[in-house]
C-alpha cells in the first residue's frame, strides 16, 4: 500500500505531537490543556481530557495483602516457614474468628431464677453477684437485703429451683458482694452505709463493718494474697474508701470457720455475737468533680485490688470521669498533708476532652497485664498496668517497699472495645472476667448492657490484630480525597464518633433473648458458666455447647423450643455447613 505525500506529513505531525507531549510530561513541565494548547490532532486532546476527568474523581482501593486474608492464609504462611521472619510474630500463633470463643453460649428455660420477694408480694431486683472459687455456687444480693445461693451445676432435677438457700443479712439493698479466696467468708456492702461478713459454713454473720462510711456503700472487695480474708476495702457515694483489717479487732476463738492443715473444717461458734471490725486506713475525697468552679466529692463506683505480690495496691474510679487512680494502701498521704495523694492516675481517653464520662466497673486479666474499665460512653477501655506509672516505677514491682506517693502521670487507654448492642446508660452496668483456668485458659470479658443483653468480648489480642488486618486495606471514609490514611483504626463503628488516635475494635457477641430489661451485673462460676442479673428480676445461667447454641439459632419460633431460652447472636454465616 502506498501513501501520498500529504498522508505522510499528517502521520509525521501526529508522531511529533505525541513525542512532544511525552517529553514535556516526563520532565514535569506539562501544563494544563486550558492554559496552553498542544499542537495535536483532536484525538490526542480528547484522550488526555478524558484521563484527567477520571483521575479527578478516582478513589484508589489498596490491594489486600495475602497474610491479611484470614485464618487460612496465616496457617499457610506458617506452614511455609514465614512466621519466623522479622515483623511476622503474629503468624506464629494465628488467630481464628473470635466468635469461636463466644458463639457456643446458650441458656435453657430451666437455667432461670425469678427473684420473688420474701417479704411482701411481687418480685425484687437482684443488685449484685459473686461466685465461689471452688464450688458451683453463685451468691445473689437482692433489694430486700437477702443473699441467695444460686446453684450452677447441671446435675439433679431440671425442674427443681436453682436457689435452695437464702439468708437475711441486711435491711436494705445489697449493692455488692465478694467471696474470700478460700470461700469461707462472704462480704456484703449495703445501701444503709453498713457492711457485713458472713461465715459461709454456718450461714451466720460473723463481723460487722459499721461506722466507717457516711453514705451508702457502692463496692466491697477482699484483698488478694496473704491476707486470706482478713483485709478488705469498701467504697461509698461520698468519695471515701475504707480499708478494714479484722486482725486489728479483738476476736474470740472460733469467731470464723477455718480449715485445718488436715483439710478438716472447724465451724464457727454460732453463739458468739458478731465482732465490730476496725478501719486501718481511710481515703477521703479520692475522686472529685468540679462544676462551675465548685468542687465536690464523687461517688467511687468501682475498686480493684492488684493480685498477690502487689496486693497492697488498690485501683479506684468514679462517676465523675474515666480517670483511674492507683493507691498504695500502706502510705495514703505524708504527715502534715491534708489531702490524700495517689501513686498515679491515668490520662483521660482522647474523646473526653469536651465532656467527661464516669466509670461503672473494672476487671483485671489473670496475669494483671491488662485492666479493663467500662465507661459511660459505651466503651470498654483497655489499660496496660505496667504503664499506670510512666517512667521508672519501682512501686509496681512485686513486694515493693512503700514510697511517698506523688500523683505521677500514667498512660491513657491502649484501645477500646465497642458493640452496637452494648450501651451503658447507668452505673449499675458491670463487667466480669472469665477465669483463666476454664475453657482451655482463654479469657473472655462479659459486660452488661442497657440493650437487654450481656455482651462477650474475647480479650486475646491476637483476635484484635486479626480483625485489624482483615480490614487494613480499606480506606477510611473521606481519606481518598486527601490521599492519606486515618491515624486511628476502627474495625467498625456503626454508632458514635471514634476517639482520635485510639483504636476501637468491634469484636463482641451479644447473648440475646435472656432478659427483657437492662442487664446489670454478672459473675463467672469456677467452671466457666456465666450468671447474669437484670432489672427484670431474673437471674440466668449461661453455659457453652456449640451444638445446642446453633440449634437455638436455627430452629425458628415454631415448636416452642426457644421459649424462655437465650443464645449467642452471631452472623448467619457462622452456622453454615462447610462443603
Amino acid at each position: 500500500m502506498k501513501l501520498s505525500a500529504n498522508d505522510g506529513d499528517g502521520l509525521g505531525d501526529k508522531r511529533k505531537a505525541t513525542l512532544n507531549l511525552f517529553f514535556k510530561a516526563s520532565r514535569g513541565r506539562l501544563r494544563s490543556i486550558e492554559e496552553k494548547s498542544v499542537p495535536s490532532t483532536p484525538d490526542v486532546i480528547s484522550a488526555d481530557t478524558q484521563g484527567h476527568v477520571i483521575l479527578e474523581g478516582y478513589k484508589p482501593q489498596p490491594i489486600r495483602k495475602f497474610r491479611n486474608r484470614g485464618f487460612e492464609s496465616q496457617l499457610l504462611n506458617r506452614t511455609h516457614g514465614f512466621s519466623s521472619h522479622t515483623g511476622q510474630q503474629m503468624l506464629a500463633t494465628p488467630a481464628s474468628d473470635p466468635r469461636a470463643e463466644t458463639a457456643g453460649y446458650y441458656s435453657r428455660s430451666t437455667d432461670v431464677h425469678q427473684c420473688t420477694a420474701y417479704t411482701g408480694s411481687g418480685n425484687t431486683i437482684p443488685f449484685s453477684l459473686t461466685s465461689c472459687h471452688k464450688a458451683p455456687v453463685t451468691v445473689i444480693g437482692d433489694e430486700q437485703g437477702y443473699v441467695r445461693f444460686f446453684n450452677t451445676s447441671d446435675g439433679g432435677d431440671s425442674h427443681a429451683s436453682k436457689v435452695d438457700t437464702s439468708i437475711k443479712v441486711h435491711d436494705n439493698a445489697i449493692m455488692a458482694v465478694d467471696f474470700s479466696d478460700d470461700d469461707l467468708r462472704l462480704a456484703s456492702a449495703c445501701g444503709d452505709r453498713s457492711g457485713k461478713i458472713l461465715d459461709v459454713a454456718t450461714q451466720t454473720v460473723a463481723a460487722e463493718l459499721s461506722g466507717g462510711h457516711c453514705d451508702s456503700l457502692r463496692q466491697i472487695s477482699f484483698q488478694k494474697g496473704q491476707a486470706n480474708g482478713t483485709t478488705l476495702a469498701s467504697s461509698d457515694r461520698a468519695g471515701r474508701i475504707q480499708v478494714w483489717d479484722l486482725r486489728c479487732s479483738p476476736m474470740p476463738v472460733n469467731c470464723f470457720s477455718t480449715i485445718s492443715h488436715g483439710k478438716k473444717l472447724a465451724h464457727r461458734d454460732t453463739q458468739l455475737e458478731p465482732i465490730s471490725a476496725k478501719t486501718v486506713n481511710t481515703i477521703d475525697n479520692c475522686h472529685e468533680r468540679t462544676v462551675n468552679g465548685s468542687t465536690s466529692s464523687a461517688s467511687v463506683t468501682t475498686i480493684q485490688w492488684l493480685p498477690a505480690g502487689r496486693e497492697h495496691l488498690l485501683l479506684s474510679s468514679s462517676e465523675a470521669d474515666a480517670t483511674i487512680k492507683l493507691w498504695d494502701t500502706r502510705y495514703i498521704k505524708p504527715r502534715r498533708q491534708l489531702t490524700e495523694t495517689p501513686l498515679a492516675m491515668t490520662q483521660l481517653p482522647p474523646s473526653h476532652t469536651w465532656r467527661t464520662y464516669g466509670t461503672t466497673s473494672m476487671a483485671l486479666s489473670a496475669d494483671a497485664a491488662r485492666l479493663y474499665a467500662v465507661c459511660k460512653d459505651s466503651t470498654v477501655y483497655a489499660y496496660s498496668t505496667a504503664h499506670l506509672i510512666l517512667g521508672h516505677a519501682p512501686a509496681l514491682e512485686d513486694n515493693a517497699v512503700k514510697r511517698k506517693p506523688n500523683g505521677a502521670q500514667g498512660l491513657g487507654p491502649l484501645y477500646g472495645l465497642r458493640h452496637e448492642m452494648f450501651h451503658a446508660h447507668s452505673f449499675y452496668v458491670k463487667c466480669a472476667m472469665r477465669p483463666v483456668r476454664t475453657a482451655g485458659g482463654s479469657e473472655v470479658l462479659a459486660v452488661g448492657s442497657s440493650d437487654f443483653c450481656a455482651v462477650l468480648f474475647p480479650t486475646d489480642e491476637r483476635y484484635l490484630r486479626a480483625t485489624s488486618a482483615a480490614t487494613s486495606h480499606i480506606l477510611p471514609e473521606g481519606a481518598a480525597g486527601h490521599g492519606s490514611f486515618s491515624s486511628s483504626f476502627s474495625a467498625s463503628t456503626p454508632f458514635g464518633s471514634v476517639p482520635q488516635g485510639l483504636p476501637i475494635y468491634q469484636a463482641g457477641t451479644p447473648l440475646i433473648r435472656g432478659h427483657s430489661r437492662e442487664v446489670t451485673t454478672m459473675s463467672w462460676s469456677y467452671d466457666g458458666k456465666l450468671v447474669t442479673a437484670s432489672d427484670d428480676c431474673v437471674v440466668r445461667q449461661w453455659q457453652q455447647d456449640a451444638a445446642a447454641a446453633r440449634h437455638l439459632r436455627t430452629v425458628g419460633e415454631f415448636g416452642g423450643e426457644r421459649h424462655m431460652a437465650g443464645w449467642a447472636n452471631v452472623a448467619a454465616d457462622w452456622d453454615v455447613d462447610e462443603e
